[in-house]
């Protein structure tokens, strides 16, 4: 019987910035576009901050890689497993027999301790092995049950009704919608029927729709994924490479405690033009005299002088640092400070490479652009002339850049007319491209943050204005790191965009972001600890803390 109440509907938005998202595929887990392991499996969940893998016949604790055996195991929610008509809890990493159900309750799930289910043609919620209340439809038959973040989707042959149920003792009628396949909550009510996916707000007015590709809809409690689509919560939609058939999310994972504070500082008295590079607490700084230095928790470790002007950001790749110079040549050198090799090219390189995990990519003045590999080049293309700005790679391995008349090359055919920006960033194959002047950012979800020249905009909305020009920024899963032309820093909390923190280093160019750690590099350098992370996307202007101009790294 459908039972009527009035209800204050409650936003859920719990946010998920300072976590890790896992996405299981047909072929495995990723985080990101990094696979983590590879394999079918049924399910993934997250328990006691872990993440487990469901097989047919055992549970995977992704992190240790030790198997649990339980026979066809489903998750039913909060940390119970069904298996036959047996329930068991996984605690500390063992699984424990809790209780044995009716074997004709079907779609069991468990809710604040409520077991819940659908039997013999209505929905039985019992608690302490007593029935406490049922739903049962008058005319229609019941197909499924689904519970999204405290809500309980009823599918009939009819229709679909909500009921609130936060208060498990007491269901609360929310709103019936016509028939459909699927159903989350997500502070919106989100429905797919017929692959589109249609989004309302309370007063089930339509906010959005979409035709996609998939035929289940996942929240993570604020986006929603729909074959290889994500929604955010904000109704941004992006696409992953791979088709998500689950997610879990790792709170907190890895993130460093203690107080914002300046860890150390040097006193570099060089002029730099070019973006320094981070990893592993090691700062890799190149001026325009043709230094180039390695700095160690605020210490000197070794220096190197190039014969003439560097202006191109710094490279990281798996075992060495790379850098252009105004002498026509590209240079390799290890990571203590070794050359390893350089290499000829036809004119100044005033840009920095590009890496895709593979091969090395260049462009020179006179507009040729230039693939290494080993130390050698492999291949060569004529682009624009001039480029100011570039390399950058797709997924697929697609090479952009912008010529000084702002014209877009992919590889070496001329695209549209784009302006002079300041970069491209990757999401997964096609470009994100800033208006003209200024850059773009992305954070895991495919949210694009622009940074005018006093203004933040994320996706197409104003969040925060800057008295002062905007020259740097990162994101972290946190905060928001924003340098400004005075010198100003801030830590802008990605919640609610308002300042958590700000100093100011004067004469500073560059911020570079890496393991938890602001580097605030100018005159003088300025290590700053953040309690943040590092996301996993285009999270600094080329890329990463190693300039890698590459959605591939």
């Amino acid at each position: 019987m459908k039972r009527s109440f009035l209800l204050v509907l409650f936003l859920i938005f719990s946010s998920i910035l300072n976590s890790q998202v896992f996405y299981l595929t047909n072929d495995g887990v990723y985080k990101s576009l990094e696979k983590v392991t590879s394999g079918i499996f049924n399910d993934i969940v997250t328990i006691d901050n872990f993440v487990y893998l469901v097989k047919n016949n055992s549970i995977v604790n992704l992190n240790t890689n030790e198997e649990i055996k339980i026979e066809s195991p489903i998750y039913i929610g909060e940390r119970y497993f069904l298996s036959n008509n047996k329930i068991y809890k996984l605690e500390n990493n063992k699984i424990i027999f809790y209780k044995i159900i009716p074997s004709d309750i079907k779609n069991v799930i468990i809710y604040k301790n409520f077991i819940i289910g659908i039997q013999l043609g209505k929905i039985v919620a019992l608690n302490n092995g007593k029935i406490i209340w049922t739903i049962e439809p008058t005319s229609e038959n019941i197909i499924k049950i689904k519970l999204s973040n405290g809500y309980l989707a009823v599918f009939t042959n009819k229709e679909l009704t909500i009921f609130d149920l936060n208060e498990p003792m007491y269901p609360k009628f929310v709103e019936n919608f016509s028939n459909v396949d699927d159903y989350e909550y997500v502070g919106y009510h989100v429905l797919l029927f017929k692959n589109e996916v249609l989004i309302y707000d309370e007063s089930k007015k339509l906010l959005f729709s979409r035709k996609v590709n998939g035929n289940k809809l996942i929240s993570d409690d604020e986006n929603v994924y729909i074959g290889n689509y994500i929604i955010t919560k904000d109704l941004k939609i992006t696409t992953y490479p791979y088709i998500i058939k689950d997610v879990a999310v790792l709170k907190n994972e890895n993130i460093p405690k203690g107080e914002i504070k300046i860890l150390w500082s040097y006193n570099l008295n060089l002029e730099i033009k070019s973006k320094p590079v981070a990893f592993n607490n090691n700062l890799y700084i190149a001026s325009t005299n043709g230094k180039i230095i390695s700095l160690n928790n605020g210490n000197l470790i070794w220096d190197y002088r190039l014969p003439f002007i560097i202006t191109g950001h710094l490279t990281i790749t798996n075992d060495s640092i790379i850098a252009t110079c105004w002498d026509n040549n590209i240079y390799s050198f290890s990571f203590d400070g070794k050359l390893l090799w350089k290499v000829p090219l036809d004119s100044d390189v005033t840009l920095g490479v590009a890496w895709d995990g593979i091969e090395i990519y260049a462009l020179s003045d006179d507009g040729y652009l230039y693939e290494l590999k080993d130390g050698k080049i492999i291949n060569q293309f004529k682009v624009g002339k001039w480029p100011i700005a570039g390399p950058f790679i797709s997924l697929s391995g697609k090479v952009y850049s912008i010529d000084a008349m702002g014209y877009l090359w992919i590889n070496n055919n001329k695209s549209n007319f784009i302006g002079k920006v300041k970069n491209l960033a990757f999401f997964s194959e096609n470009p994100v491209i800033p208006p003209e002047n200024s850059f773009v950012l992305l954070d895991d979800f495919g949210n694009e943050f622009i940074f005018e020249k006093f203004s933040i905009i994320k996706n197409g909305k104003i969040v925060f204005n800057s008295n002062d020009e905007i020259i740097d920024a990162v994101l972290g899963k946190n905060n928001i790191y924003l340098l400004t032309s005075n010198g100003m820093i801030y830590f802008i909390d990605r919640k609610d965009y308002k300042i958590v923190y700000s100093n100011i280093f004067e004469d500073s160019k560059f911020l570079v972001y890496d393991n938890g750690i602001l580097y605030v590099i100018g005159k003088n350098i300025f290590a700053i600890s953040t309690n943040d992370i590092n996301p996993d996307s285009w999270y600094s202007i080329y890329k990463d803390s190693k300039n890698t101009s590459s959605i591939n790294n």
